[in-house]
């Protein structure tokens, strides 16, 4: 705008100063176009909106400034159809986000011959309201997850941080108040007994008996006996007053079939139909006896390739399989193993009245090892080396006996994280091995001859791994 010269003004350059001072002033946009377009004034707060000085929009008309992305949508064309005020967000080049105000002003004929738009920024008023929405949002999760965790009951004996065993345990507290048959599926040794186990633990069932039979443990001539029972005289060496069998004795609890695939062929039938009848026939006996119970299976097997093999019979495979509950392998939830392993020591450091605990390394080489026999064996690991550990912390040197057992100067082991270049992999070992050795012996001759290279080899790796032990006068 054009400046004036304070001195002396006459009462018409007077208020054009007050006018241009007070336009220059606000910290909303003012834009002044004619009745044509065609841009007046822009204050200096317009130039934060677009990005351009002022002076650069004066004598433009707002088609070419809108055809240019200077701002979207244009409010001249709809103030000049309407003749009225008009109000509009728009978005500006520079990623603005205003609300404009647009005031016709009229000549005496009422044709407009002036335009004022007054713009204020609200970019931060939008940005914080959506902040505000997706807080409101997150809060309804939140308070879902709540309601979720106030439901939650996570058994005593398991422990479940990986997301596939949090899943597992709202599993089983949706099941557990029902009376659905169960498959249990998962690797030899990751806690299928113990998920059967908290499902008895967390049904209308609790009080009643649970009664777990290894299928593969009882011998096949006499399993028929055990699991059904017998009449009296049934058999030679058979008692007097006859035996009830496992599942009649866990009438009115759950009946926990473990290693189900190791079942003859001879005896699903019949289990089939205890699970569809509800009935048991004693061996020897004429009358069946009316049951109540809950079936849980659980295999290391896969019985549907055993149903293609002919060697499980189908239909009582779809009859167990209502509810399938998979158990992931121990390898497959590292989060898992850090929390078992604090558990697990406390268990038998408080059964043995001992105070024993794991170095980070030690523990570190527990989280990153593939244990193949699962939880059953990483249980059984810790027992032995805590009742074996000659001092309270076990160390790396306590796990070589038994995670390399029977291999002689075998001392070390080395576990993979990810998958890398074969070259960075060696890269990576060389460096760890150097560095170890130069801080057990702090001497390059000892450093070779702990690797197995010579001196002058071992100076160079030396200074190449070590940071601060770069001149050869440091190395011995």
């Amino acid at each position: 705008m054009k400046q004036y010269n304070c001195e002396q003004p006459n009462q018409t350059k007077l208020s054009h100063f007050h006018l241009e001072t007070i336009v220059n002033s606000s910290l909303d946009e003012i834009f002044v176009t004619d009745g044509e377009g065609n841009v007046l004034v822009v204050n200096p707060a317009g130039e934060s909106l677009y990005g351009i000085e002022a002076s650069q929009l004066i004598n433009k008309n707002v088609d070419e400034l809108e055809k240019n992305g200077l701002f979207s949508p244009a409010l001249y064309p709809i103030v000049k159809k309407r003749k009225e005020k008009v109000s509009m967000i728009q978005r500006t080049k520079t990623g603005k986000i205003v609300h404009v105000i647009a005031n016709p002003v009229f000549n005496e004929d009422g044709e407009i011959f002036l335009i004022i738009f007054t713009s204020r920024d609200i970019t931060e008023i939008k940005h914080l309201r959506e902040k505000i929405e997706r807080n409101e949002a997150l809060l309804k999760v939140y308070e879902s997850e709540l309601e979720e965790l106030r439901s939650f009951q996570e058994p005593a004996d398991i422990i479940a941080v990986s997301p596939n065993m949090r899943k597992i345990i709202r599993t089983i507290n949706k099941i557990a108040g029902v009376d659905s048959t169960i498959l249990i599926t998962g690797e030899s040794g990751v806690g299928k007994g113990v998920i059967a186990t908290a499902i008895h633990n967390q049904s209308s069932r609790k009080t009643g008996a649970f009664i777990h039979i290894n299928c593969g443990a009882i011998p096949e001539t006499l399993i028929e006996s055990e699991l059904f029972g017998y009449d009296s005289g049934a058999f030679t060496g058979a008692r007097k007053e006859g035996k009830k069998g496992l599942i009649e004795q866990a009438n009115g609890g759950t009946l926990f079939l473990d290693e189900i695939g190791e079942m003859p062929l001879s005896l699903q039938v019949r289990l089939l139909k205890v699970i569809q009848e509800r009935k048991v026939d004693p061996v020897g006996s004429t009358t069946s006896v009316d049951i109540d119970v809950r079936i849980i299976a659980a295999t290391n097997k896969s019985l549907k390739k055993m149903v293609e093999e002919g060697t499980f019979r189908q239909d009582l495979f779809y009859r167990l399989n209502v509810v399938p509950i998979h158990i992931p392998a121990l390898r497959t939830r590292p989060e898992d193993i850090s929390y078992l392993i604090d558990y697990f020591v406390k268990k038998y450091n408080e059964k043995y009245g001992l105070a024993n605990y794991f170095s980070l390394e030690a523990e570190n080489a527990l989280i990153h090892y593939d244990w193949p026999g699962n939880v059953r064996e990483l249980e059984n690991m810790i027992e032995r080396l805590v009742v074996t550990a000659e001092q309270e912390e076990i160390t790396m040197e306590d796990l070589v006996e038994y995670m390399n057992p029977g291999e002689e100067g075998h001392k070390y082991f080395v576990t993979v994280h990810d998958v890398c270049s074969l070259k960075q992999a060696q890269e990576e070992m060389e460096e760890q091995l150097v560095r170890r050795a130069y801080e057990m012996n702090k001497s390059s001759y000892k450093v070779a001859e702990m690797l197995g290279i010579n001196q002058s080899t071992a100076i160079r790796k030396i200074q190449k791994y070590i940071t601060g032990y770069q001149q050869k006068s440091k190395l011995r």
